[in-house]
């Protein structure tokens, strides 16, 4: 057995996705070479001092990057070059390169959109908050609700996606992550099969796996799921629930057209499906369609949140849905963190009603745009799925790359980026050779730059077919 303990404090992100980026990053840097065995799984969560699920988790990860393989009774195992399977193949074939400068690491696997006049900003909302007195109602318990008036300004800013809630109809959560566990612990039954698209955001595999629940994949288009294709997964799996992301699709960034969105409500109704309607980046966009939940009200779950559109630091999110099941997901809020940080909620408020909240989206969608121009320019040649809102783009690779071998070798290049294997619904399914480069994150437009520069010169010098050199 192998004695590592990895420092996860180097690497962003959630404690699993942090030790299966440590995981490969020791394997490619052959700190742990082919053959290695890991610790047990509880010997080193005990070290790290994180839970077993943690640990099992970042292994899985691994696993599904091609990294590792798991024998019963065994353990767990770094993949050899000479291992038969298509996931150690695919390692093999790989050729290591020395510099591995973490140290510099160029972030562009996150959708992050921090701006440069935060700190200003919520300096000033401090200072309103401190003048203003009487805030020790923020520091106790509030219903899982939420408070009344931070409800309201939810209401009111969720309304320019052309979306009319009452205050009433909305849950205040700690983001959108939060709001999905919400739904998926008070209607989704263990063993119950979820309707998803056949690409989806990482975070719906995570509490399907916690809800032990089954991800069944529906086709896809360049509009979003196909209309027909939900239809016949309803007939096949008898399932009653459908979640997607119609506007600004991650990675994808499909938008479905309203006429699309119809049709999915039509195919909802006929098979009286529950829609969960995730538009975490429905704010972005200028002029969109209207979302799913204005065209099928009384059997939709519309989430969103403030961390794509304001700061995800903050963990503001919102869930809104039918009254009938308000009180059943408050019982499921409590359930999972009793309330949420009223003093969060209340700064975003502030940004709601004084206008600081749309100043910041006009900045936010003003440097995405020039942010996007930055990445078609680099990347030209290359086709590329993208929005001019979007936070993130989607590029093909061209033969033989797959997706787990670029992202290591964009590692080992100082650029951090996400394969297609988070997005697989199924991990029993290969992977497509694409990936999605996050163009939010980077400090400066400089230092984006300098990260897709490196990118594109990985582009243009593809691994030989025959013998998988780079």
């Amino acid at each position: 057995m192998t004695i590592w303990t990895p420092n996860l404090e180097q690497f962003p992100g959630p404690r699993y996705q942090a030790l299966a980026t440590a995981i490969e990053t020791a394997v490619r840097s052959g700190e742990l070479p082919p053959g290695s065995r890991l610790p047990p799984q509880r010997d080193l969560a005990w070290k790290l001092g994180v839970t077993v699920g943690t640990v099992s988790r970042g292994y899985m990860l691994a696993e599904q990057k091609g990294l590792l393989s798991g024998e019963v009774g065994r353990g767990t195992f770094v993949r050899s070059s000479n291992d038969d399977s298509p996931a150690g193949e695919a390692l093999g074939e790989l050729a290591p390169v020395q510099s591995l400068r973490l140290p510099g690491l160029i972030e562009l696997s996150h959708n992050e959109p921090m701006l440069p006049d935060y700190d200003p900003i919520l300096r000033r909302s401090l200072r309103t908050l401190a003048a203003r007195g009487g805030l020790e109602h923020l520091l106790g318990y509030s219903r899982s609700l939420g408070d009344p008036a931070h409800r309201a300004a939810a209401a009111q800013w969720i309304g320019r996606t052309g979306l009319k809630l009452s205050p009433e109809q909305v849950i205040a959560t700690a983001g959108a992550q939060q709001a999905i566990a919400i739904v998926m612990t008070a209607l989704v039954e263990a063993g119950e099969t979820v309707l998803v698209e056949s690409l989806t955001y990482g975070g719906i595999h995570e509490n399907a796996r916690l809800r032990s629940a089954t991800l069944h994949a529906v086709a896809m288009d360049d509009h979003g799921m196909l209309p027909e294709a939900l239809d016949e997964a309803v007939r096949e799996t008898g399932s009653r629930i459908v979640m997607l992301q119609p506007t600004i699709h991650n990675p994808t960034n499909a938008t479905m057209p309203q006429e699309r969105r119809q049709a999915i409500v039509d195919v909802a109704r006929r098979h009286d499906l529950t829609i969960i309607e995730d538009d975490v980046y429905g704010f972005v966009v200028t002029e969109r369609p209207l979302p799913i939940a204005s065209l099928a009200p009384e059997r939709t779950i519309y989430i969103t949140s403030a961390s794509k559109c304001m700061a995800p630091g903050l963990r503001v999110g919102w869930l809104a849905a039918p009254l009938a099941l308000i009180e059943r997901f408050a019982d499921a809020q409590h359930a999972i963190a009793v309330n949420n940080p009223r003093l969060n909620q209340e700064i975003v408020r502030q940004w709601i009603e004084d206008g600081t909240a749309a100043t910041m989206l006009d900045s936010l969608r003003t440097e995405t745009a020039a942010r996007q121009i930055l990445a078609a320019e680099i990347l030209a040649g290359y086709r590329m799925k993208s929005h001019p809102a979007s936070l993130h783009c989607f590029v093909e690779l061209p033969e033989p790359w797959q997706s787990n071998d670029f992202t290591a070798q964009a590692l080992m290049q100082g650029v951090r980026i996400a394969g297609c294997t988070s997005f697989v619904p199924d991990h029993r399914q290969s992977p497509a050779p694409w990936v999605r480069i996050s163009l939010a994150p980077s400090p400066s437009r400089e230092e984006l730059a300098e990260g897709l520069r490196r990118l594109r010169g990985l582009l243009d010098r593809r691994p030989e077919a025959r013998r998988g050199v780079v």
